[in-house]
């Protein structure tokens, strides 16, 4: 968010114009790492809110932005690559889905989001975390895991399996509440934006194989 400096910066009825995006996308950038949509975008709803209180503002000051914008750009101070990367490792770490993934760095103006998704795809299929592990990982199925644990089901599950009922009717009813607890996670798990085959897979696993898969995206 970009914040009004209390030094060197323009007073209430000044102007808005180069100098004053200049101080504001370099103040930004030395605080926050955002894609250069983002930065615009934030960078316009604070001229309209300043125009609202009666600030002027130079003609053509979208151009003189997207100058100073693509200035950055080429001084790497804005890496709209890096960023989507990191960002899509940080949301697959978090258990967010790979298409919940995409969505979310576009909302942010990463117009192609595929290099992004495909390293992360490419450190799920790392080898180099033990032996007898297929290199060979959907990053959805190690994002699955992530989100097993935070909501503490399937191979993360708090619960120890119950004494079995002594009689036909109670081990019914057992095995009717444990299929129920687990259609209502499956359906959960599929709201979030996980296929149907991750699903059965993340839940059906073992706990120390899905530790060893979230190794991968450290």
């Amino acid at each position: 968010m970009f914040k009004s400096s209390k030094r060197g910066g323009p007073g209430p009825g000044t102007p808005i114009q180069r100098g004053w995006v200049e101080s504001a996308v370099a103040e930004h950038v030395a605080r926050y790492n955002s894609p250069r949509a983002h930065v615009k975008r934030l960078l316009l709803n604070r001229i309209r809110t300043a125009q609202r209180k009666g600030r002027t503002v130079e003609d053509g000051i979208e151009a003189v932005i997207d100058e100073v914008l693509a200035r950055h750009v080429e001084l790497g101070t804005i890496d709209d690559a890096a960023w989507a990367e990191s960002r899509a490792r940080s949301l697959t770490r978090r258990g967010v889905a790979s298409q919940v993934v995409g969505q979310r760095l576009r909302e942010k103006g990463i117009a192609d989001v595929a290099p992004a998704l495909a390293a992360v795809r490419e450190a799920a299929r790392s080898p180099d975390i033990g032996e007898g592990t297929s290199a060979d990982v959907h990053p959805d199925v190690v994002a699955g895991c992530a989100w097993a644990r935070r909501k503490h089901v399937g191979p993360f599950a708090r619960d120890a399996e119950p004494e079995p009922a002594a009689d036909r009717a109670g081990q019914r009813a057992q095995q009717e509440a444990a299929r129920a607890a687990a259609n209502k996670t499956l359906s959960a798990m599929a709201r979030a934006g996980f296929s149907f085959d991750v699903c059965r897979k993340v839940l059906a696993m073992e706990r120390d194989e899905a530790d060893e898969l979230l190794l991968r995206l450290r």
